[in-house]
């Protein structure tokens, strides 16, 4: 994830997509949070890059931001470090807000 020097935009990139995280929690403020099972994410988190002081003070009740991915299913767009926070505290679930396919491909800077 890159964060501008003023904290201001957010970009989460994975292999050949990327993301605006920012305008993505935006259009995502007033969707309903339910409840995401951070367990079967233990194998993909450690793919993701995440710097580890960072994710022992993330904020587990911020909740993560997951997209429907064409063709590939739903998956994190913002939150690596709170699941990495999570899984090493024995969290088993965190809040999440799903975006819309019609809202990830609003927000999708790169990717097939």
């Amino acid at each position: 994830m890159n964060r501008d020097p003023h904290g201001e935009w957010e970009v989460f990139r994975f292999l050949a997509w990327a993301w605006d995280v920012t305008a993505g929690n935006a259009l995502a403020a007033d969707y309903p949070v339910r409840q995401a099972d951070v367990t079967v994410l233990a194998g993909i988190a450690q793919l993701i890059g995440v710097n580890q002081d960072r994710a022992e003070v993330a904020d587990l009740s911020r909740p993560l931001l997951i997209a429907p991915i064409p063709g590939a299913g739903l998956f994190v767009i913002d939150g690596w470090h709170r699941i990495t926070r999570a899984l090493a505290e024995h969290v088993t679930h965190l809040p999440a807000r799903v975006l819309t396919e019609a809202d990830e491909a609003r927000i999708r800077l790169r990717g097939p």
